[in-house]
């Protein structure tokens, strides 16, 4: 296992699993693996609220899809299921302090629980890194 760090927050990376740090988004992928998890941060003046996390979700609400509160590590959030097409999609909204991250994870419909569970725990490893 070994920390992957952005400004605002880290998590944990699995063994084995592959970082690419882009300018507005990390990629975490395993080489064998089936799916793409990807995370991006927005940083406010203020305290990010929910609203603002659910505009960042509006294409999810709009679509009729229902929020799940959820924790995750430092950050709070909501978070949606949603498949269709033959994909597995899973996006989370999450706040801690200041900062808003965006993450999604998408894989075949078929593989949805390949990796899903180490796809969850490494979200649950995020960490808020406070300036």
């Amino acid at each position: 296992m070994s920390d992957f760090e952005e400004i605002g927050w880290s998590l944990d990376v699995p063994d084995g699993w592959d970082a690419e740090d882009l300018d507005d988004v990390a990629i975490f992928s395993h080489p064998e693996g089936v799916g793409v998890l990807q995370v991006g941060g927005l940083e406010k003046d203020e305290a990010v609220t929910q609203e603002d996390l659910e505009q960042l979700a509006a294409e999810q609400l709009e679509a009729g899809l229902r929020p799940e509160k959820v924790i995750a590590g430092d950050f709070r959030g909501i978070s949606f299921v949603q498949r269709g097409d033959g994909e597995f999609w899973q996006f989370w909204y999450l706040a801690a302090d200041h900062l808003a991250l965006e993450i999604s994870y998408n894989c075949a419909d078929d593989d949805r629980n390949e990796e899903i569970e180490t796809v969850r725990e490494m979200i649950g490893s995020l960490a808020f890194e406070r300036d």
